[in-house]
């Protein structure tokens, strides 16, 4: 099986156990010692990516797709890019929402356990990173001496 839909079964087997509200077997997918890089900060370890889970079902994540944009081989890992989508259901409210951006794995081949993320980057698109009323601002001189605000394009 080339290594694309290789990586591509693998994620879609992920996102049939978070559908699921599966942890345990979302987790099973990330080595031991994994990093995890997210807009929250960095996790280190199975440990902290199952509280990540727990936090995202609880913030409301109902469905999680991803799809394997790049995928390359360098000895027993993998290096890949895949772009993902999580709706979201807020649970007070019901409205819903949809998240989306691009992630950048590595995946180790274990003899024992399958494909292992050893190391992961979450990004989201850029319009859900800074949404217009929180884009970062600099401070530019005016035609008089004070300083206005101007959103960065």
């Amino acid at each position: 099986m080339p290594l694309k839909n290789g990586l591509q079964l693998m994620l879609d087997t992920y996102s049939e156990d978070f559908l699921a509200r599966d942890v345990e077997a979302c987790v099973a997918f990330f080595d031991e010692d994994c990093r995890f890089i997210t807009p929250r900060g960095v996790l280190q370890g199975r440990l902290q990516v199952e509280k990540l889970h727990n936090l995202w079902l609880q913030e409301g994540r109902v469905e999680r797709e991803m799809a394997v944009q790049h995928v390359e081989a360098l000895g027993p890992h993998l290096y890949a890019i895949w772009r993902f989508r999580d709706l979201m259901v807020d649970p007070a409210t019901g409205q819903s929402d949809v998240q989306q951006g691009t992630a950048l794995g590595v995946i180790r081949l274990d003899p024992d356990d399958g494909w292992l993320i050893m190391a992961c980057s979450t990004n989201f698109d850029a319009e859900q990173a800074f949404p217009p009323a929180a884009a970062p601002t600099r401070t530019t001189a005016g035609s008089s001496a004070s300083r206005t605000a101007e959103t960065l394009a």
